[in-house]
């Protein structure tokens, strides 16, 4: 994986995608790993409609993945959590579901997006309530994002022009230190 850190904290809210950060074999592979061990569905109209797993560990991918959030940190990290998200047509994501289930203390979060396609939808928004980021889904692409207490995300609901896609996200909270 190349890695080019310009850009990272350019703009108040720092965050850097990296593109193809993995091989469409490995992201398959991934996927198929991780259908096997299971998502539960998770529905609460006024937070979010997913399928979620937060059990499954994947220790190596874990550890590349916290390896690039520090090179483009300059930081050491650990990693406090990791969730793996299915979505598909009329999933989403609000405010309030990152309000109710956030780190309060600032962190990095890194997503790997495992899709097999672009949907040109489920993009993530991060948002401090006046000025917002979107983040475009992207396949195998990693972003990485400095959390500091104000800021939010939310993820697009996904509508009937993704007809049967799915999308599939790792998301890693990283804690300093």
């Amino acid at each position: 994986m190349v890695l080019g850190v310009t850009g990272f904290r350019d703009q108040r809210c720092h965050h850097l995608v990296v593109a193809d950060a993995i091989a469409e074999e490995r992201a398959a592979a991934l996927r198929e790993q991780i259908d096997a061990a299971g998502f539960a569905p998770f529905y609460e109209p006024d937070r979010a409609r997913c399928e979620i797993n937060c059990e499954h560990s994947e220790p190596a991918l874990f550890d590349e993945l916290r390896g690039l959030a520090e090179r483009i940190c300059e930081r050491p990290l650990r990693v406090a959590r990791a969730r793996w998200l299915r979505l598909r047509h009329r999933d989403y994501a609000l405010l309030k579901a990152d309000a109710r289930d956030r780190i309060e203390e600032t962190h990095v979060e890194v997503m790997l997006d495992l899709s097999a396609r672009a949907t040109e939808q489920a993009d993530v928004i991060y948002t401090d309530g006046r000025e917002s980021w979107v983040v475009a889904q992207r396949p195998r692409s990693v972003v990485v994002v400095e959390r500091e207490p104000w800021l939010f995300r939310y993820e697009r609901y996904l509508n009937v022009q993704v007809q049967a896609a799915t999308v599939y996200r790792l998301r890693l909270a990283l804690l300093f230190g």
